[in-house]
């Protein structure tokens, strides 16, 4: 009688590991990593035509060594410029376009602008991702009147979109990581 409860056990046992052995594993999704952006162009270009001014950040090193590079001539007062953002990594000779990446997870990522002071410039978005949110590749900004600031850009990526009253004053509390924060010198003239 022990042989047949031990081989019921046996059986029992053996049954079960089978069972869980067979059952499938659901991977947790991978994160949306960090983006390596090291270069930035913001290109205004006057919605009444004329040349663009561009405005580059590059630090194909990395942060840590060489300072980066940063450029921002002035804009003309009282004036609109529709402005585009584009992003690349660069490392070396080669240049890895991240402009299409961001797009294609733009329910993923927004950037926010910050303007300092407020008085020199105002901003609004232009794109959107699927779920009608603010982007930031394609915006609409207008110069006010003449003077010096910043003008601070955030990209951020794995953010609440859908926090109450999201703006650059509080994008922060939506969550998320930074890929690129870059302050540029404003000069309105």
């Amino acid at each position: 009688m022990k042989k047949v409860r031990l081989s019921v056990v046996l059986t029992g046992m053996l049954i079960s590991l089978l069972a869980l052995s067979g059952c499938k594993r659901k991977d947790p999704e991978p994160e949306n990593e960090q983006e390596e952006i090291n270069y930035m162009e913001l290109i205004f270009t006057p919605a009444t035509g004329g040349n663009p001014v561009t405005f580059v950040f590059s630090d194909p090193d990395g942060p840590g060594g060489n300072p980066p590079s940063i450029s921002a001539p002035p804009l003309r007062a009282r004036s609109s410029y529709n402005l585009n953002i584009t992003l690349a990594k660069i490392e070396g000779t080669k240049r890895q376009d991240k402009t299409a990446e961001i797009l294609r997870e733009a329910d993923k990522h927004q950037f926010f602008f910050i303007i300092t002071p407020s008085s020199l410039m105002t901003h609004r978005y232009s794109d959107a991702d699927k779920n009608n949110r603010p982007l930031g590749l394609q915006n609409v900004v207008e110069t006010q009147t003449s003077g010096n600031g910043k003008l601070r850009v955030v990209l951020r990526h794995d953010l609440n979109k859908a926090f109450p009253n999201l703006s650059s004053a509080n994008f922060q509390q939506a969550g998320g990581e930074t890929d690129i924060d870059v302050e540029f010198s404003l000069t309105v003239q």
